[in-house]
């Protein structure tokens, strides 16, 4: 007997990913992503960017969460912001999922497939 498909938000899973999987993650990345960029954009509005960051203050604990390194001795917070500025643009699926589960991110809809 065929076990039965999982479904989850009302979308059957499957392997390999459907097109109504991939929509839907889409979604769901896109309100990560607008959710990390406000978090980076109240940094760049506080924070001189001209200004050595310390270590583990709050923009180094986010850059950590969103990039998955830290130790950013010496850098500027504006070097650092870059960092996580292109890791929000560019990161997977699964990295985002990870990262909006580390920074406990409110969501609607979560991701699918995993």
């Amino acid at each position: 007997m065929k076990k039965a498909a999982k479904v989850e938000y009302g979308i059957q899973i499957v392997k390999p990913w459907s097109k109504e999987m991939y929509n839907h993650n889409d979604e769901v990345a896109d309100v990560v992503r607008e959710q990390l960029a406000a978090r980076l954009e109240a940094f760049r509005d506080e924070l001189d960017p001209e200004e050595e960051s310390h270590r583990d203050d709050e923009l180094q604990q986010f850059g950590s969460a969103v990039v998955g390194y830290g130790g950013w001795i010496g850098f500027t917070n504006e070097r650092i912001m870059d960092e996580i500025e292109r890791e929000i643009d560019i990161a997977a699926y699964y990295r985002l999922k990870d990262i909006a589960e580390e920074l406990e991110l409110e969501l609607e809809k979560g991701f699918v497939g995993f």
